[in-house]
């Protein structure tokens, strides 16, 4: 899950219920035997990308000469560090459900359905291969950061600068080596140099090379700027509806921070079940009656919810998800999983939908 633009990764998980399978008292690995195959079915995990901007000021060797010697104003003598969020990302995946464990039987005679699991032993098809990318939640990932070349005034310096005995003796001998190189680029261009290249390409880099240089010298008065963007992943399971649930905290000097660090002003989440399945009357069969049948198949219709992410001042993110975990268990009829069916059956391992079934 690495959003990287640098990225940073908090590894939070935050389950606002206890998710431990009932009866279980060691590990479990799901998996297909000669006679059964045991899965989960998927439990949905929201996973929140804070994309942030961290802006870094550092002042030049010699800022206090820049108004004396190069008439610069304004030129700022302290370090600064200031964060931004850019954006609130979510995606979303399944990971096993503890309380969600069952047991197909194969029949005895005729046809033995191929049943295949994810890596972790959550179902995602009969009869037919899934390539795994295919059928889980995905989200958006940012190109990553591309670190623009940085040119280090130190190698510019001459002999007669570096010998220099003081601090403004040295910054008035670099503001002359600049005005120097302003002065070698305008003869250049104006055709008054004694030497100048006579094919476009010498000449075009001998001119991007004096620029390089002036401003490579410049930024001994100036500064330096960098900007880095960071992203920060925060995992959420939901099992139930939450309000203004703290999420992560954010400081414009120290970025995105835990919960715990008061340091920060808190961001928080809403997820608010949307309960669209609260007049849905079930048309594949009762799983609840079918618990005890080992002959079922079993999978999930999904809730909804909406995610909101937002501090006192504005809302990050606000966006609809389908969440396993608000949904409803249903089984595959018995007629689908007939002894001689060979009916193909893709499921979403991020909401244990039925994505497609083909008889």
């Amino acid at each position: 899950m690495n959003i990287v633009k640098s990225a940073i990764i908090m590894g939070l998980t935050i389950g606002f219920l206890p998710v431990a399978a009932q009866g279980i008292s060691a590990p479990y690995t799901p998996g297909i035997t000669q006679d059964a195959v045991s899965y989960w079915l998927p439990k949905t995990k929201l996973t929140i990308t804070v994309t942030t901007r961290k802006s870094t000021f550092k002042p030049g060797e010699f800022s206090r000469y820049a108004e004396r010697y190069l008439r610069l104003n304004n030129v700022r003598n302290k370090a600064e560090e200031v964060w931004e969020i850019l954006s609130v990302d979510i995606s979303a995946s399944g990971v096993p459900d503890n309380d969600k464990l069952y047991t197909l039987y194969f029949p005895t005679k005729g046809n033995r359905p191929y049943i295949e699991l994810t890596d972790q032993g959550i179902i995602s098809a009969v009869n037919v291969h899934i390539q795994e990318e295919d059928i889980t939640g995905s989200g958006t990932h940012a190109p990553a950061q591309t670190t623009p070349k940085r040119v280090n005034p130190q190698d510019y310096l001459t002999e007669e600068i570096l010998m220099a005995g003081s601090s403004a003796k040295m910054a008035e001998l670099v503001a002359k080596e600049i005005y120097s190189i302003r002065e070698s680029r305008n003869s250049i261009t104006r055709g008054q140099a004694d030497f100048i290249p006579t094919d476009g390409e010498s000449l075009k880099f001998m001119l991007e090379s004096l620029n390089e240089q002036e401003a490579a010298l410049i930024t001994m008065f100036s500064g330096t700027s960098e900007i880095q963007e960071q992203t920060f992943t925060i995992d959420v399971i939901p099992d139930a509806p939450v309000t203004k649930q703290l999420l992560f905290r954010f400081s414009t000097k120290l970025g995105v921070l835990p919960v715990d660090n008061l340091a920060g002003e808190p961001v928080w989440i809403d997820i608010t079940d949307r309960k669209i399945l609260d007049n849905y009357a079930s048309s594949a069969g009762s799983a609840k009656k079918a618990k005890s049948n080992a002959q079922f198949l079993f999978y999930r219709i999904p809730g909804r919810a909406t995610i909101k992410v937002y501090n006192n001042r504005i809302s990050f993110l606000e966006h609809d998800v389908q969440v396993a975990q608000f949904g409803t268990v249903e089984v595959i009829s018995t007629t689908v999983m007939g002894r001689n069916a060979d009916t193909k059956i893709t499921f979403d391992t991020t909401t244990g939908a039925v994505l497609k079934i083909n008889e």
